[in-house]
């Protein structure tokens, strides 16, 4: 062996390769003979020995699913004499398996027919395995992009696009195929313009180039090497033109040794949630019956108003409006009567204001309009002919007729006004005085007329209280909380076994002296505003103790629970648990046996008091309910904290739900997140057949209202 056969053979070696040398037979490489050298016997699994062997034996040696692209490819180089690379696999005696890669060349004869093949062959079994594992971990990778919900796109180093998943493409209406190479401003085109709650998407012509901080999301992460979190006010720009909302990120791709090959950008659409949310945030301005801006959001509007007034010296007046004979078409025909009553007044009033007068429900049957840049003579004839209205229009129901007046109170809201609340008194009180001097007119209201009203109004309701205290003339009703289903969960609440409506809410009234039931919405307020509301909440769970008591002394054994209203005043009281302790003292009651109601928006005024009264008397085995849940439309975020037994819905959402679908999924998530705190639900305003068998369909556990029961006195032992 000549020095260079040496130098060739340690190279080969060194580079695991082997020669391959076939000898044709005629020009035909079935019929040749394999010359492999000692390392090239090694590469089948045989002992490391020179090898002759005809084609048709190594042939076994190679896998059956390569053979026939095999022998292909080497007799049409060997046909046409030119050179040949081929991958393929063989298998060992042992059955193990390994690829083979070959690269050789066919010499031929003056004749051009080829006498044999030479060339190398070498084992490539570890990289083909890491090329197939790569592969395979790339292709579950896509099938893994392609099944998730959210829109995964992908760009190199310069930010062009390189992927996206199956999502990604019914988004942005590019395929991958079209995709790839384009710059990932075009394929995923965005605009960050924020949208303001309730606001329509973006026309096509608002939508400006990403600049600055609205620099598109995967340029942004490829500049600054790092990843970008979500975004909430990006709109998602389609091939065809169309906006969709949604939410995008976008985090570097690194490789192994620290260089970032480009980025990724995951995305979704929230169409759903951002409509949700303006739902909600219209609900929390607006009063669902009507459509009108409720009492709080007309509160900012004149809050707006006052700061133009007094900044800019501008003169706006404010009309306060209680219709008349309201409670007769309610107490004849119905709460259904009333509502479309409510309804149709305000598209009729709607109807006769400029576009920038602002009208709203206050509550029950009172509205209020702010009339912006109007000075107080043009504001009369303004709520005049708003009073004329209302006296003109003629409401039928189901064949009665009812005329329907209006007393309206104005007030001007000029610099020297001093606050919106007082602002809104003084309508309230000028309001008020249009009824005392006859009711169907408009009062202007005058400095004079706030502090008469005061006056009036605190010494009348003070010493009607106070009357009642001492000639005791408040009693007591109770309104039943009637179970509809089982409880969550499948764990039936045991009083729900008993075969009775175990459970009542007990309420107030005052009877005055021609006989007269006073309902709370008159006097309450008023208990509110001069502090007598822990005297009522005080009297109302002695007399709740007592009658409990009471029912003992008879001989009546069946278990009860008892709801109680509490004040947020009475949240404050410090003295209040001692008080209650010693009433369950006296009287022998089991505290399971009461049941303390709160509303929503006491709660969350007096939160940390609240927590630790309600905490105090829980150990103790009472009951708690909340009310009005719903109402703040921030109610989720505080329930968690609170140690509530039943969630009562609140009634607005109740009262409409057969018409409105909105109320329905609301009342249906109120409902399923109760349950999933372990609450029972309660639904208020229960009134008919109807809206009793859609809430007993979403699951609520309890209802009240006339559609399962009725308001009744308890005996005058309790009173």
């Amino acid at each position: 062996m000549s020095d260079l056969d040496t130098r060739l053979g340690l190279a080969m070696s060194a580079a695991h390769m082997a020669v391959w040398d076939s000898v044709l037979a005629d020009g035909s490489v079935a019929g040749s003979t394999v010359y492999w050298s000692a390392d090239g016997a090694t590469l089948l699994g045989l002992p490391e020995i020179k090898l002759e062997q005809p084609f048709s034996a190594f042939l076994q040696f190679v896998h059956p699913a390569d053979r026939d692209e095999l022998f292909h490819r080497m007799q049409d180089a060997a046909d046409r004499c030119t050179p040949y690379e081929l991958e393929y696999r063989v298998q060992w005696p042992n059955g193990s398996m390994h690829w083979l890669a070959a690269k050789a060349c066919a010499q031929c004869d003056e004749r051009g027919r080829a006498v044999r093949t030479l060339g190398v062959v070498w084992d490539v079994t570890q990289a083909k395995l890491r090329e197939l594992e790569a592969a395979a971990q790339r292709e579950l990778a896509e099938v893994t992009l392609a099944s998730i919900g959210d829109g995964v796109a992908t760009t190199d180093a310069q930010g062009n696009t390189r992927f996206m998943n199956r999502v990604a493409e019914q988004l942005t209406g590019w395929s991958r195929e079209l995709a790839v190479g384009k710059p990932i401003e075009q394929t995923l085109k965005l605009a960050y313009e924020p949208l303001a709650p309730g606001a329509a998407p973006l026309a096509h012509s608002q939508v400006r180039e990403p600049a600055g901080k609205d620099e598109h999301a995967a340029r942004r992460c490829l500049r600054l090497r790092q990843s970008i979190g979500v975004s909430n006010g990006a709109q998602l720009i389609t091939r065809d033109g169309r906006q969709i909302p949604i939410e995008d990120s976008a985090s570097p791709i690194w490789s192994e040794s620290g260089e970032m090959l480009g980025a990724v950008l995951v995305f979704r659409d929230v169409s759903h949630e951002r409509k949700l949310t303006q739902q909600l945030s219209w609900y929390a301005s607006h009063d669902p019956l009507t459509g009108l801006i409720n009492r709080r959001e007309f509160e900012q509007q004149i809050a707006a108003a006052l700061h133009t007034a007094k900044h800019d010296g501008h003169s706006h007046a404010l009309l306060y409006i209680d219709l008349d004979q309201f409670k007769i078409v309610n107490d004849t025909c119905g709460h259904s009567a009333g509502d479309v009553l409510l309804q149709l007044l305000a598209k009729m009033l709607q109807a006769q204001l400029r576009d920038s007068d602002v009208l709203a429900r206050l509550g029950g049957d009172e509205l209020g309009v702010l009339l912006p840049h109007c000075p107080p003579d043009q504001a009369m004839l303004v709520a005049d002919q708003l009073r004329q209205s209302i006296k003109n229009f003629r409401f039928v129901w189901d064949s009665r007729s009812f005329d329907i007046g209006a007393s309206i109170g104005l007030v001007e809201v000029t610099h020297d006004s001093k606050s919106m609340t007082e602002l809104l008194m003084a309508a309230d009180q000028a309001c008020y005085l249009a009824k005392e001097h006859g009711r169907n007119r408009v009062h202007l209201y005058m400095e004079s007329d706030l502090k008469l009203a005061q006056r009036q109004g605190e010494m009348q309701w003070v010493s009607r209280l106070n009357d009642a205290f001492e000639h005791d003339a408040f009693r007591l009703y109770a309104l039943p909380i009637v179970p509809l289903a089982a409880a969550p969960g499948g764990q039936p609440d045991q009083r729900r076994q008993a075969g009775e409506a175990a459970h009542d809410e007990v309420l107030i009234r005052i009877q005055n002296d021609e006989g007269e039931l006073i309902p709370p919405g008159a006097f309450i307020p008023a208990a509110e505003r001069y502090d007598l509301m822990v005297a009522i909440d005080r009297w109302v769970i002695r007399a709740v103790c007592r009658y409990i008591h009471g029912r003992r002394v008879a001989g009546h054994r069946a278990e009860a629970l008892y709801s109680v209203n509490l004040s947020g005043s009475s949240l404050n009281d410090e003295g209040l648990h001692d008080y209650i302790l010693d009433q369950f003292s006296e009287f022998g009651i089991d505290p399971a046996a009461i049941c303390f109601e709160i509303t929503e928006t006491a709660v969350i005024a007096n939160l940390p008091q609240a927590q630790a009264f309600m905490a105090r008397l829980k150990t103790l085995g009472c009951r708690f309910s909340l009310d009005d849940f719903g109402s703040g439309l921030s109610s989720f975020a505080y329930l968690k904290a609170l140690p509530v037994d039943y969630l009562k819905i609140d009634g607005m959402f109740i009262r409409d739900i057969k018409q409105n679908t909105i109320n329905y999924a609301l009342v249906k998530a109120i409902n399923e997140v109760g349950h999933v705190m372990g609450m029972l639900t309660v639904a208020e305003y229960v009134e008919d057949e109807e809206t009793l068998a859609l809430v007993r369909r979403l699951g609520v556990d309890y209802a009240q209202g006339h559609a399962v029961g009725t308001l009744r006195p308890l005996p005058a032992g309790a009173n």
